[in-house]
């Protein structure tokens, strides 16, 4: 009895004992450190850092690892930029991360390739975009109802119809960063009507033009910060080289001297959508971190850290928001404005066109529906008309410049006006449509006109081109033209026919369209003219 006793004792005493080791050996995290490797964008950096440390004093365990946060900042534009080229990681941009904090929902989407960010991110704070102004100009602007789509005539005029004189034009100041993204975005929703802008308006002539005109000539800043001191440092408010920036309400709030203005319409946001990220990089332990630590950052204490910082509370989820290609439109037009279209149309006049298309023949078809285009093209978007056959005037030139391309002034339209009266078939079915274009695109590349969509226009019921010039030759000769410094596009519009292969590799090539329609006659040729004339 007494060693049965003495043996249950000790069996007692080994597993206390036992237990004791497996408990300290939890505490000690028998599998060791992880680290969670966290890059948030600059703006929202402090409060993420706080947050953080409060986290790591609670001295987390995960899956029997001592958990670690560490917090990176980097702009989102580099990030974007990093996760989109196929480079090896860059190593300036800190550790490759497992959870990255983005400016918006925007420089998520701009990233969004299979297998890189798992789930949908969930927003940790929140910051409506807005144009930051000075108080009087915020009245103003408020009093008169101004939306987005008023912006860019604003930005080329003056403010006198808000009761503002001195004040020639708004000056809206488009630093880097994704608040000016979403602004130019924002405007083209509103002159679209398309929310959140959809790809094909992005792409239409309405909302380049508009972001175009909100871009050029707007007062050059190197980041935010810059733009609002350039505004709010002036002592005379209507002669400031800045009168509104493109900011978050969280940066104005942090500045100071100035007063946040959102126009009519539906406001962007500024969101910080936390995205566990998937790769190599990150193992299981991590990926459960970071989805643990992004719960953490939507806790009502980390709430109390972001509404101090400026920031407001975070929504339930992230906003709709352009797709990635609209967006790489959004940001080239922004860049690379264009004001407009200048275009050559080259009008095919072989005895086919005046075969009968409908109540006309196919050439006073095209004619008028040149005519009625141009009615509705501005003043400075330029137009010129060519004709091509063949022998063209008796002479062994198979084209024929009507009306020189230039700028649509009245004198300008009165000219092309009149050459449609004399603009008629010729008794040869046969053309040279391929010397034709050729001479049309380097005309066009020699007198190109900048910050416009440079085209030459080709309408066609053939070709039937009997030339010396070879399909191949036609496209080789088009690539010894190009001027890279000057690009030109070739559209192509066939009018009842196949064309060729030939006139379809130039179009693509040059960064064209090329439409078949079945009749002149039909609104699917007037809809091709149009878009050909008037989309930069």
């Amino acid at each position: 009895m007494v060693l049965l006793v003495a043996s249950v004792f000790t069996w007692f005493q080994f597993r206390d004992r036992a237990n004791s080791r497996d408990s300290a050996a939890a505490a000690e995290c028998v599998e060791g450190a992880s680290t969670l490797h966290v890059t948030v964008d600059p703006d929202i950096a402090a409060p993420v850092r706080t947050i953080a440390d409060q986290y790591n004093a609670t001295k987390p365990r995960v899956r029997d690892h001592c958990a670690q946060v560490e917090v990176t900042a980097q702009a989102s534009a580099a990030m974007v930029a990093a996760f989109t080229s196929n480079a090896p990681w860059n190593d300036q941009l800190g550790p490759q991360p497992a959870l990255w904090i983005a400016d918006s929902m925007r420089s998520v989407e701009s990233v969004r390739v299979p297998g890189l960010i798992e789930g949908n991110p969930t927003p940790v704070a929140a910051s409506p975009i807005v144009l930051a102004v000075p108080e009087d100009l915020r009245r103003a602007l408020d009093q008169a109802k101004v939306a987005w789509a008023d912006l860019p005539r604003l930005q080329q005029g003056s403010l006198s119809e808000l009761g503002l004189t001195g004040w020639n034009g708004l000056r809206v100041a488009l630093p880097p960063g994704d608040a000016t993204t979403a602004v130019a975005a924002a405007v083209g929703s509103a002159v679209s009507g398309t929310e959140p802008l959809s790809d094909k308006a992005a792409q239409s002539g309405q909302v380049v033009s508009a972001i175009s005109l909100l871009a050029e000539n707007a007062p050059q800043t190197r980041d935010t910060i810059a733009a609002l001191g350039a505004m709010t440092g002036s002592p005379q408010l209507s002669s400031a080289p800045v009168h509104a920036v493109a900011t978050t309400t969280q940066q104005i709030k942090a500045v100071g001297g100035s007063s946040g203005f959102s126009p009519v319409g539906a406001t962007p946001v500024a969101d910080y959508p936390a995205a566990l990220m998937s790769g190599p990089w990150v193992d299981k332990t991590q990926n459960l971190i970071a989805s643990i630590f992004a719960d953490y950052l939507r806790t009502p204490q980390s709430a109390q850290t972001f509404t101090a910082a400026g920031f407001d509370p975070a929504p339930a989820a992230t906003a709709p928001v352009p797709s990635r290609t609209a967006l790489d439109k959004v940001r080239a037009t922004l860049a690379h404005p264009v004001l407009g279209v200048q275009s050559t149309v080259l009008l095919d006049v072989s005895a086919s066109m005046g075969n009968a298309d409908g109540s006309g023949t196919r050439l006073t078809n095209v004619l008028a529906a040149l005519a009625s285009t141009m009615n509705v093209m501005p003043p400075d978007f330029g137009l010129g008309v060519w004709t091509f056959g063949k022998n063209l005037d008796g002479t062994t030139t198979p084209y024929k410049v009507q009306a020189a391309t230039a700028p649509l002034t009245d004198n300008q339209r009165s000219t092309v006006t009149s050459t449609f009266d004399t603009i008629v078939p010729t008794e040869s079915r046969i053309d040279q449509a391929y010397p034709a274009l050729l001479a049309a695109y380097r005309a066009a590349v020699e007198n190109y006109a900048t910050a416009r969509t440079n085209s030459v226009l080709l309408i066609t019921d053939g070709p039937d081109d009997d030339s010396t010039v070879t399909g191949a030759k036609l496209l080789a000769d088009l690539a010894d033209a190009t001027d890279a410094a000057h690009p030109v596009r070739v559209n192509v519009i066939v009018i009842g026919g196949n064309g060729t292969e030939s006139l379809q590799n130039a179009a693509q090539r040059t960064g064209g369209t090329y439409t078949r329609v079945p009749s002149s006659d039909d609104i699917a040729f007037g809809t091709a003219m149009v878009d050909a004339l008037t989309n930069p």
